[in-house]
């Protein structure tokens, strides 16, 4: 079955002498592996198509029979060179695909997550970089909602006590959510959430990537939360392990102002 797709290009595998194996977040099937045939050398196929980053139109072979699928045809649609510009923005960049191959199982239907993974890659190209972590972690925050993961930020997951009325309260990773001053006595792996970080945490779910991009809070607002997402992530992800664009980068370093 011949199968035409728009795709984000995730990752890129050498394959033999001219070949490559790539990973691709297709608008209309989830994931796709892909065998791309004559893509290396000093003539490659398709361009910049398969590089990573890469926003392309893909037209391939599909066999239900076999994982990998031949790729017939490539076109670029845009290489979000922006990312490159810096190597915070390379990074951030990085992370977002690095989280796409961690949390989608393959074939999944149409949605959200695609054209918010676009938008995101847009936004981090020309963003002030004081920026870049707030949209990144608003990113993690709303994909994993999109997935049915999304943590409960405006009532206590143990008694429903609205936030605003919760006290002194904590933010429990294997609940899903906040833990009201009353019931987190009772919890074990209760972590602190002062209220300003709440307040953050619920503006990163419901406000756009443009309004967190023209008005970011400042790197120290931001980590508390990052450090409380990845320990959701690792109790409702199966196999999930920080990212590695994360550990290797030093991106909770203190960022410049462009």
């Amino acid at each position: 079955m011949l199968v035409k797709t728009e795709a984000l290009i995730l990752r890129t595998i050498a394959f033999r002498d001219t070949s490559k194996v790539v990973t691709a977040y297709t608008a209309d099937h989830g994931l796709v592996s892909l065998l791309a045939k004559g893509v290396r050398g000093p003539k490659p196929r398709f361009g910049a198509s398969l590089e990573l980053f890469s926003h392309s139109d893909l037209v391939y072979y599909h066999r239900d029979s076999r994982e990998l699928q031949l790729l017939g045809e490539a076109s670029l649609l845009d290489p979000y060179l922006g990312l490159s510009g810096s190597a915070d923005r390379y990074i951030y960049g990085v992370a977002v695909l690095e989280f796409l191959l961690k949390v989608l199982g393959g074939q999944e239907p149409p949605g959200r997550l695609y054209t918010l993974s676009q938008r995101t890659l847009e936004v981090l190209e020309d963003c002030p970089r004081r920026a870049l972590e707030t949209v990144f972690r608003a990113f993690e925050l709303k994909a994993i909602s999109f997935l049915g993961h999304r943590p409960e930020l405006y009532a206590c997951v143990e008694c429903g006590t609205p936030a605003g009325e919760t006290g002194d309260a904590g933010f429990s990773p294997m609940l899903g959510g906040i833990v009201c001053a009353a019931c987190a006595p009772g919890e074990t792996g209760v972590l602190p959430l002062s209220r300003s970080a709440l307040t953050l945490f619920q503006r990163l779910l419901t406000t756009t990537l443009a309004d967190l991009e023209q008005s970011p809070p400042g790197g120290a607002e931001v980590r508390p939360v990052g450090r409380l997402l990845e320990a959701f992530f690792q109790c409702h992800l199966e196999r999930y392990e920080s990212l590695r664009a994360v550990r290797m980068s030093g991106m909770f370093a203190a960022k410049g102002e462009t």
